[in-house]
C-alpha cells in the first residue's frame, strides 16, 4: 500500500502516479457510471507529513480527509465529497479558522459557518468532522444537485454573495480527492495501517463521474447556461443568408458554433425532451429539442444518431449533457446549430440568451 507522500510532491503538481489517475478525469463520463450515493471514498489512518497536493499540505490535507469521511458516513457520492472539499477551500483554505470576516464576523471553522443555530455550537463549527457533517446534511437536501455545477451546489448551501466564488477551487479539490483515492489503490483497506502511516481507501473512487455529465459553464440565477463550452468558433449568425449547402437564400433560424466532432452539448435550461432523433420543422440531420415551458423550445441540431443521449419524454436539467456535436444533415463540418423557438417561431438565440445573462458566442 502506498504512502500518500509518495504520490504527491512538494509543489502543486501530483507526481507521475497521481497524474495518471488525475488525467482520467478528462475523459467523458459514462452515463452508467454516474456519481451515485455510496460511491464515495473513506480514508483511514492517513499520514500527511511531507505530502502536498495543489498547494495544500499537512493539516489542510488532514481536514480534507475529515471532510471526505464525513460525506462517506452519510452515504454520499465522491462528487458530493469533492464539492465539500472545494467549499472548504473557498471558505477557509482548508484551515479551521477561529475568526470570521466583515460579512460574517461570527463565522467559524472550515466552512465559516455562522452562529445562527443552523450549524450547531461553537465547538461543532470548530470541529472538522462535525462542521462537514452539517454541511453535507444541508447539501443532501438538494435533490437536483447532480444536475448543477459544483459551485452552484456549494452556493445553495452556503449562500455566498458570489455564486461562482467556489469555481476556481474545483480543480484543486479534484486533485486532492484523487490523491486520497490513489493512496489506497494498491491494497485492501485496513482499519489499522502499519505504523499508522498508510492511507487506505474503502473502495475505488469512480472519478470519471466528475466530468462530462454537467456543464462547467456559468449558470444564471434564473437557471440558464450555455449549450457548448470551449468550442472553436461562432461560425454563423442568425438571420438571412445563402445556405452554403443548398445555395438557397433563406432565414438561418439559429446560430452555429463550430466544435470538434463529439464535443459535449448541454441543455440550456430545465425542460422535457420533445425530439431526440431525425430532425423536423425545417432542420436536417439528427437533433434534440427541449420544451422549457411558456412556449419556449431550444433545439440542438446536427448530432450523429449515436451522439444523442436522451429520449423523448426525458426530463432534463440545465447543464445536463444531452448530445454530442456532429455533422449530420446539411452541414459542412462538425458544429452545433442552436435554436430558440417561441411558440414555434425562431428567434435570435444569441440575443435571447444574453437577455438571460448568458453569452453563448465566447468559447
Amino acid at each position: 500500500m502506498k504512502q500518500l507522500s509518495t504520490l504527491v510532491g512538494g509543489s502543486a503538481a501530483i507526481t507521475v502516479a497521481g497524474v495518471v489517475g488525475f488525467l482520467l478525469l478528462l475523459a467523458p463520463a459514462d452515463e452508467a457510471t454516474a456519481c451515485t450515493p455510496g460511491s464515495g471514498i473513506t480514508v483511514v489512518g492517513a499520514d500527511f507529513a511531507g505530502a502536498s497536493v495543489a498547494g495544500y499540505s499537512g493539516d489542510q490535507l488532514s481536514n480534507a480527509a475529515a471532510i471526505v469521511n464525513a460525506g462517506a458516513a452519510l452515504g454520499l457520492s465522491v462528487r458530493d465529497q469533492t464539492i465539500g472539499v472545494m467549499t472548504a477551500m473557498g471558505e477557509s483554505g482548508l484551515r479551521v479558522l477561529d475568526h470570521g470576516d466583515a460579512v460574517g464576523p461570527d463565522s467559524r471553522g472550515l466552512f465559516q459557518q455562522r452562529d445562527n443555530g443552523a450549524w450547531g455550537t461553537y465547538a461543532d463549527r470548530m470541529d472538522p468532522t462535525a462542521s462537514a457533517t452539517r454541511f453535507f446534511q444541508s447539501l443532501a437536501r438538494l435533490e437536483d444537485r447532480e444536475a448543477l455545477p459544483p459551485t452552484i451546489v456549494a452556493h445553495r448551501v452556503q449562500r455566498n454573495a458570489d455564486p461562482y466564488h467556489y469555481e476556481r477551487y474545483w480543480d484543486g479539490a479534484l486533485a486532492i480527492v484523487q490523491a486520497l483515492a490513489d493512496a489506497g489503490a494498491q491494497g485492501e483497506p485496513t482499519a489499522a495501517p502499519p505504523d499508522g502511516g498508510a492511507a487506505a481507501v474503502a473502495r475505488p473512487a469512480n472519478m470519471t463521474c466528475l466530468t462530462g455529465a454537467v456543464s462547467p459553464a456559468a449558470m444564471s440565477m434564473d437557471g440558464w447556461t450555455a449549450p457548448l463550452v470551449g468550442f472553436l468558433d461562432h461560425s454563423s449568425e442568425y438571420g438571412m443568408r445563402t445556405n452554403p449547402v443548398t445555395a438557397v437564400h433563406q432565414l438561418h433560424s439559429g446560430t452555429d458554433l463550430a466544435a470538434r466532432d463529439g464535443h459535449p452539448i448541454y441543455a440550456v435550461a430545465d425542460g422535457i425532451v420533445t425530439i431526440a432523433g431525425p430532425s423536423s420543422g425545417g432542420n436536417t440531420g439528427y437533433m434534440v429539442a427541449v420544451d422549457h415551458g411558456g412556449g419556449i423550445q431550444s433545439r440542438y441540431v446536427h448530432s450523429w444518431a449515436s451522439g444523442i443521449h436522451v429520449r423523448v419524454g426525458d426530463r432534463v436539467a440545465a447543464g445536463q449533457h444531452i448530445a454530442d456535436v456532429g455533422s449530420s444533415g446539411n452541414s459542412t463540418g462538425p458544429h452545433l446549430h442552436f435554436e430558440i423557438r417561441i411558440t414555434g417561431e425562431p428567434t435570435d438565440p444569441v440575443a435571447f440568451m444574453a437577455a438571460r445573462g448568458i453569452d453563448i458566442t465566447t468559447p
